[in-house]
């Protein structure tokens, strides 16, 4: 099976400064999204230093014997997904080490979301309300659950989908990167198939484009990555580009 990813960002249309980060890494079949927080100079680092410390994790870890895991996660997670917690849980702690001894970095934080493909599986990691979406046989499904106040409301009956895009309090997060000493990374494991295409996005994208208009935008344009990170990028602005946009496609064929 074959992997083609490519990731894109952009500033949107409101703010000075861009505090979302991404990476593609095909060598090491790993891909990641961060929306960080903070400030200006704060969030962007935060975001960076998610991306570079699981990318030197998931590295460092191909051989698994020579790593020292942490107490705090499960030994008997199979291989992949305690490569991909570990990695978030070391971002957490670096981040937050970080906001501890700078007052400058003080409150700093990111979300997450990343993608780790062992031969024909795919983990999905995700901290905060970056997303993952799977398009698959032409139909598209949200891989991860938001860490957020609003969807906490939304599973507790307390308010209804279509109401949340409207909510003052619908920037709300309830767990990210770095905000706390010890974060719990939510993981979502999937088989993959040949055309299957992953969505890595910042809220940038997913709070201005519904999930058909991701789907159908996508569909219109793959194999061309490049060309559907562009389109979405672009539509979001159309739409107010209201935050910074970050999006990360990751394509499966023969």
């Amino acid at each position: 099976m074959q992997i083609k990813a490519y990731g894109q960002s952009d500033v949107g249309r409101v703010r000075s400064s861009n505090e979302d980060a991404w990476g593609v890494f095909p060598d090491l079949q790993f891909f990641v999204v961060a929306d960080g927080m903070g400030g200006h100079a704060a969030g962007e680092i935060a975001s960076h230093m998610a991306v570079d410390t699981m990318r030197d994790f998931i590295q460092s870890s191909i051989q698994p014997a020579e790593v020292t895991w942490p107490a705090d996660v499960d030994q008997n997670l199979p291989l992949p997904i305690r490569r991909l917690v570990t990695a978030g849980k070391l971002a957490n702690e670096k981040i937050y080490q970080a906001s501890r001894t700078d007052s400058k970095l003080g409150g700093m934080g990111t979300t997450m979301v990343s993608v780790l493909v062992d031969q024909e599986t795919a983990h999905v990691a995700h901290v905060g309300d970056s997303r993952a979406y799977l398009i698959r046989n032409g139909k598209i499904q949200q891989m991860t659950q938001d860490h957020s106040l609003i969807n906490d409301y939304i599973s507790q009956g307390l308010l209804k989908i279509e109401e949340a895009g409207q909510h003052p309090l619908k920037h709300v997060i309830t767990r990210a990167l770095g905000s706390n000493l010890k974060v719990d990374v939510a993981v979502n494991t999937v088989p993959l198939g040949y055309g299957d295409v992953f969505v890595l996005c910042s809220d940038g994208l997913s709070n201005l484009l519904t999930e058909e208009e991701i789907r159908t935008n996508c569909l219109d344009l793959l194999p061309d990555t490049p060309a559907a990170c562009r389109r979405l990028i672009d539509l979001a602005n159309k739409k107010g580009g209201e935050d910074n946009i970050t999006v990360v496609l990751i394509a499966a064929s023969r």
